[in-house]
């Protein structure tokens, strides 16, 4: 008997229509540090034909090549979902939808890593990706003292996501969103029962119970009566604007901000009056905030106002992926240390004062290297929070 599968057919169309052309090849973080074709896109995509396709009509695994469907989902899972393969496609190809569409096959088949199938029973029995009792989400507000509100009605929901905070490093974003808002005045408040957005599920492939996630927490923000969702953690973002719309049927009646694009409205309110330090910052552009959402330019602006923005040879639509994101450092961490070593080692090159980024999961990895410990790792909203003396 043979593995049948599904795949969007648009996307096993895409499968075959690759002409192996290469240009993916040496834009693959992942393959620059291992060297193996496998683990770049064409590579994979050469493994995925090799898997007993005869037809795009009708995908079948053949059985008795099991062992190269776990050595493909091997190749699959060691890839950082950072998207840049898509944006050199020839093709136009969307080589990120398809890697997601792909992993969700493996996973449902059972050949996802385990790390996997242990993070979709975390967010499902936990409602976090950490496996913690979730009554603690809300501990960074005790740890970092923070003022933050809880309230029946608000204007503005600060979700705070699950990296910001159970992760003891990086709950200085938490903090510094919190002291922004408390600031300008801003009617905001957290939710009360905060659940992990989902997007890890989407990552991984085990998405057959996102929908569940997505229904509860828009219900708990459109309890609220909000107007405003503001997020620090770019895979959150994506998940409350982007995929919850898709994977619910319908737009929530809310608006979807990350927290750079609400900084800078602040800033051009006049609430927010930024003073120049004088400071040389480099920006890393977070995958999905960059490439994936198209948050370049707002960032930028505001490290702009705040000192001189330095910019590392692969930037914006082009950035580098530090290897924190598609589950990469959960799956092969030396992989993922890898590639933040390379990231940061660029970044020094611009000889800067500090090393800005917009995605906790970024901050955390490029915190990683030894070369990172002689420089300071910190966010847009920390920088912000902390020119003007709010934290």
């Amino acid at each position: 008997m043979k593995l049948q599968f599904e795949i969007p057919r648009i996307n096993l169309e895409d499968v075959f229509a690759c002409a192996q052309c290469g240009y993916c090849v040496v834009q693959c973080p992942v393959y620059s540090v291992i060297g193996w074709e496998s683990y770049s896109p064409r590579g994979r995509l050469f493994l995925f034909k090799k898997l007993g396709l005869k037809n795009p009509a009708t995908p079948r695994f053949d059985p008795k090549r099991i062992d190269l469907v776990k050595q493909f989902a091997d190749r699959l899972y060691n890839c950082s979902l950072c998207g840049r393969c898509k944006t050199v496609c020839h093709l136009n190809l969307d080589l990120l939808e398809l890697w997601e569409n792909i992993r969700r096959v493996i996973a449902e088949l059972g050949y996802a890593p385990e790390v996997v199938y242990q993070l979709e029973n975390s967010i499902l029995e936990h409602k976090n990706i950490y496996a913690m009792d979730n009554t603690m989400r809300g501990d960074w507000i005790l740890y970092t003292g923070a003022e933050v509100p809880t309230k029946e009605k608000a204007r503005v929901v600060y979700f705070t996501g699950c990296v910001t905070a159970f992760s003891g490093r990086v709950q200085g974003v938490a903090y510094a969103i919190s002291a922004i808002l408390n600031h300008v005045g801003e009617d905001w408040t957290v939710l009360p029962d905060e659940w992990c957005c989902g997007h890890p599920l989407l990552l991984g492939g085990a998405i057959k119970r996102y929908r569940e996630v997505a229904e509860r927490n828009v219900a708990e923000i459109e309890r609220i009566g909000a107007e405003i969702v503001v997020t620090g953690c770019p895979g959150c973002y994506l998940a409350l604007k982007k995929e919850y719309p898709k994977i619910l049927g319908r737009k929530p009646k809310f608006k979807v901000y990350h927290a750079t694009e609400l900084i800078a409205e602040y800033i051009a309110q006049g609430k927010l009056e930024v003073p120049k330090n004088g400071f040389r910052l480099a920006y890393h552009d977070p995958c999905e905030l960059g490439r994936i959402a198209g948050i370049i330019e707002v960032p930028r602006q505001i490290i702009s106002a705040v000192g001189e923005l330095l910019e590392p040879r692969e930037a914006g639509i082009h950035t580098r992926c530090c290897g924190g994101g598609g589950l990469l450092k959960a799956v092969k961490p030396e992989l993922s240390a890898k590639l933040a070593e390379v990231r940061v080692n660029q970044l020094l090159n611009l000889k800067p004062n500090a090393i800005v980024t917009a995605c906790p999961s970024c901050e955390l990895n490029l915190r990683e290297p030894e070369a990172s410990k002689k420089i300071r790792i910190l966010d847009v909203a920390e920088l912000i929070a902390e020119t003007l003396g709010l934290i």
